[in-house]
């Protein structure tokens, strides 16, 4: 009997995504920057994964060194974009909005043959998308901000679940310590053509803005390493996306419930608006529950 045990690993990082995604937002509402955020992130996972190069093939040929390059760089635009996305628009939009990713991770599993794809499976996809309906296009009030808000967060969505099937497809043969570590690696060089563009240097954030900035990357980067991690060592990264999702559900909650100690105000769209985005992400328990069962 298939007990996936290892589900819990991105149950907790949804959390952590949801979680982070609210003190960053206070960051780039203090004036942060998106580009800035992601550099301040990607250092971070860099950091994190460093004792993975103690765990490196003895031999490293460049047949297994180019995956590791290549999904650091969809993970790279991917982090770019979501920063962008969440400097626009809302998190109550925006993560909901990934769960699109898990239709995505479908797809790409089916045309590279990464592995099967069940009819239930494919049931719990199409509810996410479905999810992604109610949770990103319930305010049309702002229409413009919006739509270009869920567009950079599609597109990212997109690269990203390009990115899992690269780890769940190489990552073993590599060692997922190893490769996580290359591809944080090249991440973090890749971050250092962010810094002509920055709006101004790291040290003009403000300090109100730094202690949001500093601790939400470290939290969205432990989050990312640990989900890829798990997508490197475990694989299957369409049941791992599904449960994953529910970072959805969790960013409601938290800009619900305890929005306004961030200093978010997000709910102040309206409770017809939150009702909707809430009924959303009750769909996306249920795409869990048949993955899990």
């Amino acid at each position: 009997m298939d007990r996936p045990y290892f589900l819990l690993q991105p149950l907790l990082w949804s959390f952590g995504f949801a979680f982070g995604s609210v003190m960053l937002k206070r960051a780039l509402d203090g004036g942060a920057g998106p580009l800035r955020i992601a550099f301040l992130t990607n250092l971070a996972m860099w950091v994190i994964f460093l004792p993975g190069w103690w765990f490196l093939p003895a031999k490293l040929s460049w047949t297994l060194l180019q995956w590791p390059l290549f999904a650091s760089g969809l993970f790279f635009f991917g982090q770019v974009l979501t920063f962008m996305a969440m400097r626009l628009g809302d998190v109550s939009v925006i993560a909901p909005a990934f769960g699109i990713k898990v239709v995505f991770v479908a797809g790409f599993t089916v045309m590279l043959g990464a592995g099967p794809m069940p009819g239930a499976w494919w049931l719990a996809s199409a509810l996410s998308a479905v999810a992604v309906f109610l949770l990103g296009l319930s305010n049309w009030r702002e229409r413009s901000r919006l739509l270009r808000t869920v567009l950079l967060a599609v597109v990212a969505a997109a690269l990203y679940a390009r990115c899992d099937l690269v780890l769940q497809m190489h990552a073993r043969e590599f060692g997922p310590w190893g490769f996580v570590a290359v591809m944080m690696t090249a991440v973090a060089a890749e971050s250092l053509l962010l810094v002509p563009f920055f709006r101004s240097p790291l040290r003009a954030i403000s300090r109100e803005a730094w202690p949001w900035a500093f601790w939400g990357s470290i939290v969205i980067a432990a989050q990312s390493s640990g989900m890829a991690y798990t997508l490197g060592h475990h694989g299957e990264a369409a049941r791992v996306n599904i449960v994953y999702c529910t970072r959805g559900l969790w960013s409601i909650l938290l800009v619900w419930l305890a929005g306004p100690w961030f200093g978010n105000q997000e709910r102040a769209a309206g409770a017809g608006v939150m009702t909707r985005r809430l009924v959303g992400a009750l769909l996306l328990l249920v795409a869990v529950g048949l993955v899990l069962v």
